[in-house]
């Protein structure tokens, strides 16, 4: 009996000695511990203004910045982070995490298109960092002998939760812009790493749409589906519901091998309302009674769209419209 106390008191004092040791060492190198971890995995300049030893096993950060590859802009930026420490990072060599929460992000990414970028090279775009594609790797790249020795050091996220966050995305090319940006952002996501790696990271997420000069901008949206960034692959389906709850768009959108086709249905009764309420011309008095006639009428008229695109250049460029009247 005396036997199993003193082992009791032993394990107990162990825990309390592993629990303070390892409170004490993130309160003096877990910043800079933090930082380089980050700057080395994600490849960019990572700033933390504060880290913190949460019992048993969680860490929080505070207001986290990272930065662009180019011109050291921002990429990304959030309030705070509060990550869980797996068992399973004890058997593995890379940071392994049960939960991450992340409040407050902010996402911008700005991409300037070079057409000349060499394919055989990791493309390096504004916010992206996109592995090169090798013939018959099934969208895995070949490490060499020389790489292998400086293999980065991994994090893998098991689940993830993002809380209240902003997206801003702009890609510019020498014919033609397109830009967009979400609020009020809510994503829950399951199977993360990095760098990344071949697998189905599902997701559900919703927000608030942000676009200048679309009738359908303050609208909700919901979306759901799994991206596989290393292959390049992808199925997502995408709802943009209005405040007065009716669907106003839906898209669907899949990718394989990096070709991606987007198809999906919008309700033109709904755009001539919005393009209406943002203009005073004469068109816009012509849209109102177009669209007043519509509803009283208990028409409504959709239009088929769709128009394919790269996954890691997304432009909706040439798209096709087939429209249908529907009688309510």
């Amino acid at each position: 009996m005396k036997f199993f106390k003193r082992l009791l008191i032993l394990i107990v004092a162990f825990l309390v000695l592993f629990f303070v040791s390892v409170s004490v060492f993130v309160k003096i190198y877990g910043k800079n511990f933090v930082e380089k971890i980050l700057k080395n995995t994600l490849d960019r300049e990572v700033s933390v203004e504060k880290v913190s030893y949460q019992f048993p096993l969680s860490l929080r950060l505070n207001n986290i910045r990272i930065a662009h590859l180019i011109e050291g802009k921002k990429f990304f930026e959030a309030q705070s982070i509060a990550a869980r420490l797996s068992i399973d990072a004890i058997l593995r060599q890379e940071l392994v995490f049960d939960s991450v929460t992340i409040i407050k992000p902010v996402v911008i990414i700005e991409k300037i298109t070079t057409r000349q970028e060499s394919s055989d090279r990791p493309i390096r775009r504004h916010g992206v960092v996109i592995p090169p594609k090798q013939e018959g790797s099934a969208g895995v790249d070949k490490i060499s002998d020389a790489d292998k020795s400086e293999k980065q050091f991994g994090v893998s996220i098991k689940n993830i939760i993002l809380s209240q966050g902003r997206f801003q995305y702009a890609n510019s090319s020498i014919d033609k812009d397109f830009s967009f940006s979400m609020e009020d952002i809510y994503l829950k996501a399951q199977h993360l790493a990095f760098p990344f790696k071949m697998g189905q990271t599902k997701f559900d997420v919703s927000g608030r749409l942000i676009k200048k000069g679309n009738p359908l901008s303050g609208s909700s949206v919901e979306g759901h589906g799994w991206v596989d960034i290393v292959k390049r692959d992808m199925e997502v389906k995408i709802e943009i519901i209005e405040a007065d709850g009716s669907v106003g768009m839906t898209a669907e959108a899949i990718s394989k091998d990096n070709d991606m086709e987007v198809k999906g249905e919008i309700k033109f009764q709904n755009i001539l309302m919005g393009i209406g309420k943002g203009d005073s011309s004469d068109i816009s008095v012509v849209n109102n009674l177009i669209s007043s006639t519509l509803s009283t009428a208990g028409i409504e008229i959709g239009a088929k769209f769709s128009f394919k695109t790269k996954m890691d250049d997304f432009r909706p460029e040439q798209i096709s419209f087939s429209g249908n009247v529907v009688t309510r």
